[in-house]
Protein backbone atom coordinates (compact mmCIF):
# COMPACT_ATOMS: atom_id res chain seq x y z
CA UNK A 1 0.00 0.00 0.00
CA UNK A 2 2.72 1.88 0.37
CA UNK A 3 4.49 1.88 -2.58
CA UNK A 4 0.88 2.17 -4.35
CA UNK A 5 0.57 5.40 -2.51
CA UNK A 6 3.91 7.06 -3.90
CA UNK A 7 3.30 5.96 -7.09
CA UNK A 8 0.08 8.07 -7.54
CA UNK A 9 1.17 11.12 -5.65
CA UNK A 10 3.76 11.25 -8.62
CA UNK A 11 1.23 10.30 -11.54
CA UNK A 12 -1.94 12.09 -10.25
CA UNK A 13 -2.51 15.00 -12.50
CA UNK A 14 -1.12 15.75 -15.94
CA UNK A 15 2.61 16.16 -17.30
CA UNK A 16 4.01 17.91 -20.34
CA UNK A 17 6.49 16.10 -22.23
CA UNK A 18 9.96 17.08 -21.44
CA UNK A 19 12.30 18.82 -23.92
CA UNK A 20 14.91 16.05 -24.26
CA UNK A 21 12.43 13.22 -24.32
CA UNK A 22 12.57 10.34 -26.80
CA UNK A 23 9.22 11.92 -28.38
CA UNK A 24 10.51 15.23 -29.26
CA UNK A 25 14.17 13.86 -30.96
CA UNK A 26 11.76 11.30 -32.97
CA UNK A 27 9.59 13.64 -34.35
CA UNK A 28 11.49 16.49 -34.81
CA UNK A 29 10.89 16.64 -38.26
CA UNK A 30 13.99 15.36 -39.83
CA UNK A 31 13.92 14.44 -43.42
CA UNK A 32 16.04 11.17 -42.47
CA UNK A 33 14.52 8.36 -39.92
CA UNK A 34 16.04 8.27 -36.65
CA UNK A 35 17.67 4.90 -37.29
CA UNK A 36 19.74 6.24 -39.94
CA UNK A 37 21.12 8.69 -37.83
CA UNK A 38 23.02 6.42 -36.10
CA UNK A 39 23.20 2.95 -38.39
CA UNK A 40 25.55 1.01 -36.76
CA UNK A 41 23.02 0.81 -32.95
CA UNK A 42 21.06 -1.63 -33.66
CA UNK A 43 19.91 -2.12 -30.30
CA UNK A 44 16.45 -0.45 -30.28
CA UNK A 45 15.60 -0.64 -34.43
CA UNK A 46 18.03 -3.45 -35.82
CA UNK A 47 19.73 -3.77 -38.89
CA UNK A 48 17.28 -5.19 -41.47
CA UNK A 49 19.02 -5.69 -44.87
CA UNK A 50 15.66 -5.58 -46.50
CA UNK A 51 14.98 -1.63 -44.94
CA UNK A 52 14.44 0.79 -47.28
CA UNK A 53 14.02 4.55 -47.49
CA UNK A 54 10.88 5.62 -45.40
CA UNK A 55 11.32 9.22 -46.61
CA UNK A 56 7.56 9.06 -47.87
CA UNK A 57 6.35 8.25 -44.99
CA UNK A 58 4.60 10.21 -41.90
CA UNK A 59 4.72 7.32 -39.16
CA UNK A 60 5.68 3.80 -39.60
CA UNK A 61 6.95 0.65 -37.25
CA UNK A 62 10.40 -1.00 -37.35
CA UNK A 63 10.69 -4.63 -35.67
CA UNK A 64 13.06 -3.98 -32.67
CA UNK A 65 16.27 -6.70 -31.88
CA UNK A 66 17.78 -7.03 -28.62
CA UNK A 67 15.34 -6.54 -26.36
CA UNK A 68 15.62 -9.56 -24.01
CA UNK A 69 12.61 -10.85 -25.06
CA UNK A 70 13.74 -14.58 -25.76
CA UNK A 71 9.76 -16.26 -26.50
CA UNK A 72 7.99 -18.34 -28.86
CA UNK A 73 4.38 -19.69 -28.74
CA UNK A 74 4.19 -23.70 -28.72
CA UNK A 75 0.99 -24.81 -30.76
CA UNK A 76 2.35 -28.78 -30.73
CA UNK A 77 2.01 -28.52 -34.18
CA UNK A 78 5.51 -31.25 -33.74
CA UNK A 79 3.59 -34.16 -32.60
CA UNK A 80 1.81 -33.89 -36.03
CA UNK A 81 -1.52 -34.98 -35.01
CA UNK A 82 -3.00 -31.81 -36.94
CA UNK A 83 -5.64 -30.83 -34.41
CA UNK A 84 -7.41 -27.73 -34.11
CA UNK A 85 -6.19 -26.22 -31.04
CA UNK A 86 -3.07 -26.10 -33.03
CA UNK A 87 -4.32 -23.51 -35.15
CA UNK A 88 -5.67 -20.93 -32.72
CA UNK A 89 -2.43 -19.57 -31.64
CA UNK A 90 -1.94 -17.30 -28.50
CA UNK A 91 -1.59 -14.33 -27.21
CA UNK A 92 0.44 -11.48 -25.10
CA UNK A 93 -0.66 -8.85 -22.18
CA UNK A 94 0.69 -5.21 -22.02
CA UNK A 95 0.48 -4.36 -18.24
CA UNK A 96 2.11 -2.41 -15.59
CA UNK A 97 2.18 -5.14 -13.17
CA UNK A 98 4.72 -3.52 -10.72
CA UNK A 99 3.64 0.23 -11.04
CA UNK A 100 6.66 1.35 -12.20
CA UNK A 101 5.34 3.45 -14.78
CA UNK A 102 6.03 1.09 -18.10
CA UNK A 103 4.24 -1.65 -19.52
CA UNK A 104 5.44 -5.26 -19.09
CA UNK A 105 4.89 -8.09 -21.04
CA UNK A 106 3.24 -11.25 -20.68
CA UNK A 107 3.06 -13.64 -23.29
CA UNK A 108 0.76 -17.14 -23.47
CA UNK A 109 3.21 -20.19 -23.76
CA UNK A 110 0.59 -23.07 -26.08
CA UNK A 111 1.60 -26.28 -25.15
CA UNK A 112 2.79 -29.52 -26.21
CA UNK A 113 0.50 -32.83 -28.00
CA UNK A 114 2.72 -35.51 -27.52
CA UNK A 115 1.65 -39.33 -27.05
CA UNK A 116 -1.84 -37.13 -27.55
CA UNK A 117 -1.74 -35.72 -24.00
CA UNK A 118 -1.99 -32.03 -23.85
CA UNK A 119 0.61 -30.70 -22.02
CA UNK A 120 0.91 -27.04 -21.13
CA UNK A 121 3.74 -24.73 -21.55
CA UNK A 122 5.00 -21.90 -18.98
CA UNK A 123 3.92 -18.63 -19.75
CA UNK A 124 6.81 -15.82 -20.55
CA UNK A 125 6.53 -12.34 -18.27
CA UNK A 126 9.25 -10.03 -19.07
CA UNK A 127 9.43 -6.63 -17.27
CA UNK A 128 10.03 -3.65 -18.84
CA UNK A 129 13.53 -1.94 -17.84
CA UNK A 130 13.33 0.98 -20.14
CA UNK A 131 14.58 1.88 -23.29
CA UNK A 132 12.97 -1.51 -24.82
CA UNK A 133 15.13 -3.90 -22.66
CA UNK A 134 13.48 -6.56 -20.54
CA UNK A 135 13.81 -8.74 -18.15
CA UNK A 136 12.54 -12.52 -18.10
CA UNK A 137 10.56 -12.36 -14.96
CA UNK A 138 8.36 -15.53 -15.07
CA UNK A 139 10.06 -17.55 -12.33
CA UNK A 140 10.40 -14.52 -9.96
CA UNK A 141 7.00 -13.68 -10.49
CA UNK A 142 5.58 -16.75 -9.69
CA UNK A 143 3.34 -16.52 -12.72
CA UNK A 144 4.28 -19.66 -14.46
CA UNK A 145 1.09 -20.88 -15.61
CA UNK A 146 1.51 -23.84 -17.15
CA UNK A 147 -1.11 -26.26 -15.09
CA UNK A 148 -2.91 -26.27 -19.01
CA UNK A 149 -2.44 -25.44 -22.53
CA UNK A 150 -2.74 -21.48 -22.73
CA UNK A 151 -4.10 -19.06 -25.36
CA UNK A 152 -5.17 -15.25 -24.19
CA UNK A 153 -3.78 -13.04 -21.33
CA UNK A 154 -5.68 -10.62 -19.98
CA UNK A 155 -4.65 -8.33 -16.61
CA UNK A 156 -7.14 -6.32 -14.69
CA UNK A 157 -7.40 -4.95 -10.93
CA UNK A 158 -10.12 -7.38 -10.44
CA UNK A 159 -9.85 -6.82 -6.47
CA UNK A 160 -10.08 -2.86 -6.68
CA UNK A 161 -6.47 -2.59 -4.47
CA UNK A 162 -4.67 -0.79 -7.32
CA UNK A 163 -2.16 -3.79 -8.68
CA UNK A 164 -2.83 -5.60 -12.19
CA UNK A 165 -3.85 -9.29 -11.32
CA UNK A 166 -4.36 -11.81 -14.40
CA UNK A 167 -6.48 -14.13 -15.80
CA UNK A 168 -4.95 -16.70 -18.74
CA UNK A 169 -7.07 -18.72 -21.29
CA UNK A 170 -7.02 -22.02 -22.17
CA UNK A 171 -7.50 -26.02 -22.67
CA UNK A 172 -8.62 -26.64 -19.38
CA UNK A 173 -10.31 -23.01 -18.36
CA UNK A 174 -9.01 -19.93 -16.85
CA UNK A 175 -5.90 -19.70 -14.24
CA UNK A 176 -6.40 -16.81 -12.36
CA UNK A 177 -3.26 -14.55 -10.73
CA UNK A 178 -3.37 -12.71 -7.89
CA UNK A 179 -0.98 -9.42 -7.56
CA UNK A 180 0.45 -9.34 -4.41
CA UNK A 181 2.00 -5.88 -4.54
CA UNK A 182 5.91 -6.78 -4.36
CA UNK A 183 6.40 -8.24 -7.66
CA UNK A 184 4.75 -11.34 -7.34
CA UNK A 185 1.59 -13.33 -8.49
CA UNK A 186 -0.08 -15.61 -6.01
CA UNK A 187 -1.95 -18.45 -8.15
CA UNK A 188 -5.95 -18.76 -7.21
CA UNK A 189 -7.90 -21.36 -7.95
CA UNK A 190 -8.78 -21.92 -11.61
CA UNK A 191 -12.24 -21.05 -13.14
CA UNK A 192 -12.94 -24.50 -14.40
CA UNK A 193 -15.83 -22.99 -17.20
CA UNK A 194 -17.06 -25.82 -18.67
CA UNK A 195 -18.04 -29.49 -16.89
CA UNK A 196 -17.17 -31.39 -20.08
CA UNK A 197 -15.14 -28.93 -22.45
CA UNK A 198 -13.92 -26.08 -20.75
CA UNK A 199 -12.03 -24.60 -24.29
CA UNK A 200 -11.60 -20.46 -23.57
CA UNK A 201 -10.45 -18.64 -25.69
CA UNK A 202 -10.82 -14.56 -25.52
CA UNK A 203 -11.92 -13.06 -22.47
CA UNK A 204 -13.74 -9.44 -21.61
CA UNK A 205 -13.63 -7.91 -18.39
CA UNK A 206 -15.87 -5.30 -17.23
CA UNK A 207 -18.60 -4.52 -14.61
CA UNK A 208 -21.91 -6.04 -16.01
CA UNK A 209 -23.66 -5.37 -13.07
CA UNK A 210 -22.58 -1.87 -12.04
CA UNK A 211 -21.49 -2.50 -7.92
CA UNK A 212 -18.32 -1.30 -8.78
CA UNK A 213 -16.51 -4.60 -9.07
CA UNK A 214 -14.76 -6.46 -12.88
CA UNK A 215 -16.89 -9.46 -14.01
CA UNK A 216 -15.55 -11.37 -16.84
CA UNK A 217 -16.85 -12.94 -19.88
CA UNK A 218 -15.63 -15.97 -21.23
CA UNK A 219 -16.03 -17.02 -24.82
CA UNK A 220 -15.14 -21.13 -25.28
CA UNK A 221 -14.22 -22.16 -28.98
CA UNK A 222 -15.56 -26.32 -29.85
CA UNK A 223 -16.00 -29.37 -28.49
CA UNK A 224 -12.87 -31.09 -29.79
CA UNK A 225 -11.04 -33.58 -27.15
CA UNK A 226 -8.62 -36.64 -28.05
CA UNK A 227 -11.54 -38.60 -28.52
CA UNK A 228 -13.58 -36.47 -30.65
CA UNK A 229 -10.62 -36.22 -33.09
CA UNK A 230 -11.56 -36.41 -36.81
CA UNK A 231 -8.59 -37.28 -39.57
CA UNK A 232 -9.70 -35.08 -41.56
CA UNK A 233 -8.30 -34.61 -45.57
CA UNK A 234 -6.55 -31.18 -47.50
CA UNK A 235 -6.86 -30.34 -50.86
CA UNK A 236 -3.64 -32.11 -52.75
CA UNK A 237 -2.53 -33.43 -48.99
CA UNK A 238 -3.33 -36.48 -47.55
CA UNK A 239 -4.21 -34.68 -43.98
CA UNK A 240 -4.96 -31.12 -43.16
CA UNK A 241 -6.31 -29.55 -39.32
CA UNK A 242 -10.36 -30.13 -39.61
CA UNK A 243 -12.69 -27.35 -39.64
CA UNK A 244 -14.40 -25.64 -37.27
CA UNK A 245 -17.69 -26.81 -38.82
CA UNK A 246 -16.55 -30.61 -38.12
CA UNK A 247 -16.92 -29.67 -34.53
CA UNK A 248 -19.85 -28.47 -32.31
CA UNK A 249 -20.12 -24.86 -30.18
CA UNK A 250 -19.34 -24.94 -26.43
CA UNK A 251 -21.64 -22.47 -24.80
CA UNK A 252 -20.14 -19.38 -23.46
CA UNK A 253 -19.77 -18.10 -19.85
CA UNK A 254 -19.71 -15.17 -17.59
CA UNK A 255 -18.64 -14.69 -14.07
CA UNK A 256 -19.71 -12.28 -11.12
CA UNK A 257 -16.92 -10.96 -9.38
CA UNK A 258 -17.57 -10.28 -5.27
CA UNK A 259 -14.42 -7.89 -5.16
CA UNK A 260 -12.11 -10.37 -2.91
CA UNK A 261 -11.40 -12.43 -6.09
CA UNK A 262 -14.23 -14.55 -6.10
CA UNK A 263 -16.35 -15.39 -8.87
CA UNK A 264 -19.91 -16.86 -9.45
CA UNK A 265 -20.75 -18.12 -12.76
CA UNK A 266 -23.73 -16.32 -14.18
CA UNK A 267 -24.81 -16.87 -17.53
CA UNK A 268 -28.26 -18.90 -17.78
CA UNK A 269 -29.25 -16.32 -15.52
CA UNK A 270 -28.52 -13.18 -17.56
CA UNK A 271 -29.41 -14.58 -20.83
CA UNK A 272 -26.42 -15.65 -22.57
CA UNK A 273 -27.01 -18.19 -25.44
CA UNK A 274 -25.85 -22.14 -25.60
CA UNK A 275 -23.84 -21.72 -28.81
CA UNK A 276 -21.48 -19.79 -30.68
CA UNK A 277 -17.53 -21.23 -31.86
CA UNK A 278 -16.20 -18.07 -29.89
CA UNK A 279 -12.88 -16.52 -30.49
CA UNK A 280 -13.15 -12.66 -29.47
CA UNK A 281 -15.33 -10.77 -27.54
CA UNK A 282 -14.94 -6.97 -26.97
CA UNK A 283 -16.99 -5.18 -23.99
CA UNK A 284 -17.90 -1.55 -23.89
CA UNK A 285 -20.97 0.89 -23.45
CA UNK A 286 -21.98 0.18 -27.20
CA UNK A 287 -25.46 1.85 -27.25
CA UNK A 288 -23.88 4.80 -24.99
CA UNK A 289 -27.06 4.04 -22.39
CA UNK A 290 -24.57 3.81 -18.74
CA UNK A 291 -23.84 0.02 -19.05
CA UNK A 292 -21.24 -2.01 -20.38
CA UNK A 293 -22.55 -4.16 -23.71
CA UNK A 294 -20.57 -7.16 -25.54
CA UNK A 295 -19.71 -7.67 -28.94
CA UNK A 296 -18.50 -11.81 -29.45
CA UNK A 297 -16.98 -12.32 -32.51
CA UNK A 298 -18.18 -16.71 -33.30
CA UNK A 299 -16.08 -18.66 -35.81
CA UNK A 300 -18.27 -20.28 -38.76
CA UNK A 301 -21.64 -19.32 -36.86
CA UNK A 302 -23.31 -16.00 -35.82
CA UNK A 303 -21.73 -13.45 -34.47
CA UNK A 304 -23.27 -12.14 -30.74
CA UNK A 305 -24.41 -8.69 -29.74
CA UNK A 306 -25.24 -8.51 -26.52
CA UNK A 307 -27.05 -5.56 -24.91
CA UNK A 308 -27.24 -4.77 -20.91
CA UNK A 309 -30.43 -3.99 -19.43
CA UNK A 310 -28.44 -1.98 -16.73
CA UNK A 311 -28.23 -4.91 -14.33
CA UNK A 312 -26.23 -7.17 -15.97
CA UNK A 313 -28.55 -9.15 -18.02
CA UNK A 314 -28.16 -9.37 -21.78
CA UNK A 315 -30.67 -9.55 -24.77
CA UNK A 316 -28.70 -10.59 -27.72
CA UNK A 317 -29.78 -8.57 -30.77
CA UNK A 318 -26.96 -9.27 -33.36
CA UNK A 319 -29.34 -10.90 -36.31
CA UNK A 320 -31.67 -7.50 -35.50
CA UNK A 321 -29.08 -5.08 -35.18
CA UNK A 322 -27.24 -6.15 -38.67
CA UNK A 323 -24.27 -7.23 -36.83
CA UNK A 324 -24.33 -11.29 -37.07
CA UNK A 325 -22.64 -12.02 -40.22
CA UNK A 326 -21.35 -10.79 -43.22
CA UNK A 327 -23.44 -7.89 -45.76
CA UNK A 328 -25.54 -10.74 -46.75
CA UNK A 329 -26.51 -12.10 -43.52
CA UNK A 330 -23.84 -15.11 -44.02
CA UNK A 331 -21.81 -16.63 -40.96
CA UNK A 332 -18.70 -15.49 -41.28
CA UNK A 333 -15.86 -17.03 -39.52
CA UNK A 334 -14.51 -14.31 -37.20
CA UNK A 335 -11.43 -14.15 -35.04
CA UNK A 336 -10.21 -10.60 -33.69
CA UNK A 337 -12.83 -7.56 -33.11
CA UNK A 338 -13.08 -4.19 -31.50
CA UNK A 339 -15.28 -1.55 -30.73
CA UNK A 340 -13.85 1.78 -31.88
CA UNK A 341 -15.55 5.68 -33.28
CA UNK A 342 -13.96 4.43 -36.99
CA UNK A 343 -16.08 7.79 -38.54
CA UNK A 344 -15.87 10.22 -35.56
CA UNK A 345 -19.28 10.54 -35.13
CA UNK A 346 -19.34 10.18 -31.71
CA UNK A 347 -21.17 6.18 -31.65
CA UNK A 348 -19.15 3.21 -30.93
CA UNK A 349 -18.95 1.00 -34.43
CA UNK A 350 -17.79 -2.84 -34.31
CA UNK A 351 -15.11 -4.37 -36.14
CA UNK A 352 -14.07 -7.72 -36.81
CA UNK A 353 -11.49 -9.44 -38.89
CA UNK A 354 -12.23 -12.86 -41.16
CA UNK A 355 -10.96 -15.82 -42.87
CA UNK A 356 -10.30 -15.81 -46.00
CA UNK A 357 -12.00 -14.59 -48.98
CA UNK A 358 -14.44 -13.05 -46.64
CA UNK A 359 -14.84 -9.37 -45.81
CA UNK A 360 -13.17 -7.89 -43.03
CA UNK A 361 -16.46 -6.15 -41.24
CA UNK A 362 -16.69 -2.92 -40.31
CA UNK A 363 -20.31 -2.08 -38.64
CA UNK A 364 -21.50 1.69 -38.68
CA UNK A 365 -23.13 2.86 -35.53
CA UNK A 366 -26.64 4.33 -36.87
CA UNK A 367 -28.20 4.66 -33.15
CA UNK A 368 -30.72 2.58 -31.05
CA UNK A 369 -28.32 -0.32 -31.63
CA UNK A 370 -28.61 -0.59 -35.29
CA UNK A 371 -25.57 -0.43 -37.75
CA UNK A 372 -25.17 -0.90 -41.40
CA UNK A 373 -22.09 -3.06 -42.72
CA UNK A 374 -19.61 -0.70 -44.50
CA UNK A 375 -17.18 -2.92 -45.74
CA UNK A 376 -17.00 -2.79 -49.24
CA UNK A 377 -17.80 1.18 -48.99
CA UNK A 378 -14.60 1.63 -46.40
CA UNK A 379 -12.69 -0.31 -48.79
CA UNK A 380 -11.83 -3.55 -47.86
CA UNK A 381 -13.13 -5.07 -50.61
CA UNK A 382 -9.46 -4.25 -52.19
CA UNK A 383 -7.54 -6.75 -50.14
CA UNK A 384 -8.52 -8.38 -47.81
CA UNK A 385 -10.32 -11.44 -49.39
CA UNK A 386 -6.31 -12.63 -49.27
CA UNK A 387 -5.62 -12.83 -45.49
CA UNK A 388 -7.24 -14.62 -42.33
CA UNK A 389 -7.01 -12.16 -39.40
CA UNK A 390 -6.72 -12.54 -36.16
CA UNK A 391 -5.15 -10.04 -33.94
CA UNK A 392 -6.15 -6.28 -34.70
CA UNK A 393 -5.61 -3.04 -32.95
CA UNK A 394 -7.29 0.64 -33.43
CA UNK A 395 -4.67 3.34 -32.85
CA UNK A 396 -3.93 6.52 -34.36
CA UNK A 397 -0.85 5.45 -35.68
CA UNK A 398 0.04 9.00 -37.59
CA UNK A 399 -1.26 11.09 -34.91
CA UNK A 400 -3.80 12.67 -37.30
CA UNK A 401 -6.83 12.70 -35.33
CA UNK A 402 -8.68 9.29 -36.40
CA UNK A 403 -8.41 5.67 -35.94
CA UNK A 404 -6.24 3.36 -38.13
CA UNK A 405 -6.59 -0.27 -38.13
CA UNK A 406 -3.85 -3.12 -37.66
CA UNK A 407 -4.63 -6.63 -38.34
CA UNK A 408 -2.58 -9.98 -37.91
CA UNK A 409 -2.27 -12.43 -40.00
CA UNK A 410 -1.91 -16.13 -40.82
CA UNK A 411 -3.31 -18.97 -42.46
CA UNK A 412 -4.72 -22.15 -39.80
CA UNK A 413 -4.19 -24.70 -42.92
CA UNK A 414 -0.86 -25.90 -43.38
CA UNK A 415 -1.42 -26.54 -47.08
CA UNK A 416 -4.33 -24.03 -48.05
CA UNK A 417 -4.48 -24.08 -51.83
CA UNK A 418 -5.74 -20.23 -51.55
CA UNK A 419 -3.11 -18.15 -50.04
CA UNK A 420 -0.03 -19.06 -48.24
CA UNK A 421 0.24 -20.28 -44.50
CA UNK A 422 2.31 -17.06 -43.50
CA UNK A 423 0.97 -13.95 -44.06
CA UNK A 424 1.40 -10.47 -44.66
CA UNK A 425 0.59 -8.14 -41.45
CA UNK A 426 -1.53 -4.82 -42.67
CA UNK A 427 -1.78 -1.27 -41.91
CA UNK A 428 -4.79 0.19 -42.58
CA UNK A 429 -4.80 4.17 -42.94
CA UNK A 430 -7.95 5.98 -41.92
CA UNK A 431 -8.85 8.53 -44.37
CA UNK A 432 -12.27 10.37 -43.37
CA UNK A 433 -13.65 6.56 -42.97
CA UNK A 434 -12.24 4.89 -45.80
CA UNK A 435 -9.30 2.68 -45.50
CA UNK A 436 -6.22 2.20 -47.49
CA UNK A 437 -3.38 -0.51 -47.15
CA UNK A 438 0.08 1.31 -46.07
CA UNK A 439 2.56 -0.26 -48.25
CA UNK A 440 6.11 -0.56 -47.17
CA UNK A 441 9.30 -1.90 -49.52
CA UNK A 442 10.74 -3.86 -46.43
CA UNK A 443 10.50 -4.45 -42.79
CA UNK A 444 8.30 -6.36 -40.82
CA UNK A 445 4.87 -5.27 -42.90
CA UNK A 446 7.21 -6.81 -46.02
CA UNK A 447 7.46 -10.42 -45.21
CA UNK A 448 5.20 -13.22 -43.74
CA UNK A 449 4.34 -14.25 -40.64
CA UNK A 450 2.05 -16.82 -38.63
CA UNK A 451 0.71 -13.76 -37.09
CA UNK A 452 -1.92 -14.47 -34.02
CA UNK A 453 -1.99 -12.22 -31.01
CA UNK A 454 -1.34 -8.40 -31.23
CA UNK A 455 -1.73 -5.79 -28.92
CA UNK A 456 -0.26 -2.06 -28.59
CA UNK A 457 1.40 0.06 -25.88
CA UNK A 458 3.83 3.19 -25.26
CA UNK A 459 6.81 0.59 -24.13
CA UNK A 460 9.81 3.38 -23.79
CA UNK A 461 7.81 5.82 -22.73
CA UNK A 462 8.44 8.26 -25.75
CA UNK A 463 4.78 9.06 -26.14
CA UNK A 464 4.05 6.93 -29.66
CA UNK A 465 2.32 3.14 -29.59
CA UNK A 466 4.51 0.51 -30.16
CA UNK A 467 3.07 -3.23 -31.17
CA UNK A 468 3.76 -6.90 -29.42
CA UNK A 469 2.29 -9.42 -32.04
CA UNK A 470 2.92 -13.21 -30.77
CA UNK A 471 3.23 -16.32 -33.88
CA UNK A 472 2.86 -19.71 -34.25
CA UNK A 473 6.23 -21.33 -33.80
CA UNK A 474 7.96 -18.01 -34.48
CA UNK A 475 9.61 -15.42 -32.06
CA UNK A 476 7.45 -12.66 -30.88
CA UNK A 477 7.54 -9.66 -32.53
CA UNK A 478 8.29 -5.81 -31.02
CA UNK A 479 7.72 -2.96 -33.41
CA UNK A 480 8.99 0.21 -32.07
CA UNK A 481 6.20 3.45 -33.56
CA UNK A 482 7.80 6.28 -35.30
CA UNK A 483 5.90 9.45 -36.24
CA UNK A 484 6.90 12.61 -37.98
CA UNK A 485 5.11 15.38 -36.39
CA UNK A 486 4.87 17.52 -33.61
CA UNK A 487 1.16 16.94 -33.01
CA UNK A 488 0.60 16.79 -29.61
CA UNK A 489 -0.84 13.66 -27.94
CA UNK A 490 -2.24 12.97 -24.67
CA UNK A 491 -2.04 9.52 -23.11
CA UNK A 492 -4.76 9.07 -20.80
CA UNK A 493 -5.11 6.82 -17.54
CA UNK A 494 -8.49 6.41 -15.69
CA UNK A 495 -8.53 5.12 -12.05
CA UNK A 496 -12.13 4.20 -10.81
CA UNK A 497 -13.19 4.89 -7.33
CA UNK A 498 -16.89 4.48 -7.19
CA UNK A 499 -16.39 2.33 -10.85
CA UNK A 500 -14.22 -0.16 -11.17
CA UNK A 501 -10.73 0.86 -10.74
CA UNK A 502 -9.67 -0.26 -14.50
CA UNK A 503 -12.68 2.31 -15.23
CA UNK A 504 -13.53 -0.54 -17.70
CA UNK A 505 -17.02 1.22 -19.41
CA UNK A 506 -16.18 4.84 -19.28
CA UNK A 507 -16.60 6.78 -22.19
CA UNK A 508 -14.58 9.82 -23.31
CA UNK A 509 -16.66 12.53 -25.36
CA UNK A 510 -14.19 15.33 -26.90
CA UNK A 511 -15.35 18.84 -28.26
CA UNK A 512 -15.30 17.40 -31.52
CA UNK A 513 -18.00 14.95 -31.22
CA UNK A 514 -14.96 11.86 -31.02
CA UNK A 515 -15.70 9.69 -28.58
CA UNK A 516 -12.66 7.25 -26.71
CA UNK A 517 -13.62 4.31 -24.84
CA UNK A 518 -11.89 2.04 -22.30
CA UNK A 519 -12.76 -1.14 -23.32
CA UNK A 520 -12.43 -4.91 -21.85
CA UNK A 521 -11.11 -7.50 -24.45
CA UNK A 522 -10.77 -6.79 -27.87
CA UNK A 523 -8.40 -7.91 -30.18
CA UNK A 524 -7.56 -11.70 -29.93
CA UNK A 525 -6.42 -13.58 -27.19
CA UNK A 526 -4.27 -10.10 -26.37
CA UNK A 527 -4.60 -6.87 -24.23
CA UNK A 528 -3.46 -3.88 -24.88
CA UNK A 529 -1.84 -1.33 -22.53
CA UNK A 530 -5.05 0.02 -20.71
CA UNK A 531 -4.90 3.74 -21.34
CA UNK A 532 -7.20 6.00 -23.77
CA UNK A 533 -4.94 8.42 -26.23
CA UNK A 534 -6.54 12.11 -27.32
CA UNK A 535 -4.93 12.48 -30.59
CA UNK A 536 -5.44 15.10 -33.49
CA UNK A 537 -5.52 18.42 -31.20
CA UNK A 538 -4.95 21.76 -32.15
CA UNK A 539 -1.18 22.43 -30.33
CA UNK A 540 -2.51 26.03 -29.58
CA UNK A 541 -6.30 25.40 -27.79
CA UNK A 542 -6.95 23.53 -24.53
CA UNK A 543 -8.60 20.44 -24.97
CA UNK A 544 -12.01 19.94 -23.12
CA UNK A 545 -12.97 16.57 -22.48
CA UNK A 546 -16.34 15.06 -20.67
CA UNK A 547 -16.19 11.98 -18.56
CA UNK A 548 -18.80 9.49 -18.37
CA UNK A 549 -17.54 6.95 -15.57
CA UNK A 550 -19.14 3.32 -15.80
CA UNK A 551 -20.74 4.55 -11.89
CA UNK A 552 -22.72 6.86 -14.12
CA UNK A 553 -20.66 10.06 -13.02
CA UNK A 554 -20.01 12.81 -15.67
CA UNK A 555 -17.20 15.08 -15.29
CA UNK A 556 -15.32 17.71 -17.61
CA UNK A 557 -11.74 18.25 -17.59
CA UNK A 558 -9.63 20.61 -19.42
CA UNK A 559 -5.75 20.11 -20.15
CA UNK A 560 -3.38 21.85 -22.35
CA UNK A 561 -3.03 19.97 -25.76
CA UNK A 562 1.19 19.85 -25.62
CA UNK A 563 0.36 17.90 -21.91
CA UNK A 564 1.72 14.49 -22.51
CA UNK A 565 0.18 12.15 -20.08
CA UNK A 566 -2.74 12.97 -17.88
CA UNK A 567 -3.85 10.46 -14.79
CA UNK A 568 -7.44 11.62 -13.75
CA UNK A 569 -9.13 9.87 -10.32
CA UNK A 570 -13.03 9.54 -10.36
CA UNK A 571 -14.43 11.17 -7.29
CA UNK A 572 -15.58 9.17 -4.27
Amino acid sequence: MVVLTVVMAVTLGCQRPNSSSNRETANSGHDVPLASKNPGNDSTTGSDPKRKDLSDKKAWFEEVSHTGIDFHFSSGRSAGEFAIIESLGGGVGAFDYDLDGLPDLLFAGGGTLDNKQVVGRSCGLYRNGGQLHFTNATEFADVVAADFYTHGVYPADFDNDGFEDVAISGYGGVQMFHNQGDGTFIKMPSLVTHPEHPWSSSLAWADFDRDGVLDVYVAHYVNWSWSNHPICAGVNVPREVCAPRDFSAVGHAIYFGNGEGGFKRMDREVGLRDDGKGLGVAASDIDLDGDVDLYVANDTTDNFLYINDGTGRFQETAVLSGVAGDERGFSTGSMGTLVLDANQDGLPDLWVVNFERELFGLYRNDGGTLFTNVSRASGFAAFDGSFVGFGTVAIDYDLDGDLDLIVSNGHVSYASPNTPFKQLPLLLENNNGHFSRVQFDGGYFRSGHSGRGLASADLDGDGILDLVVSHLEEPVSVLKGFVRTNTPATKVQLIGRQSNRNAIGAVVHLSDRRIAMQNGGGSYLSSSEPRIWLTGNSPEAPQRIRIVWPSGKEVDHVFSSNEKQCTIIESP
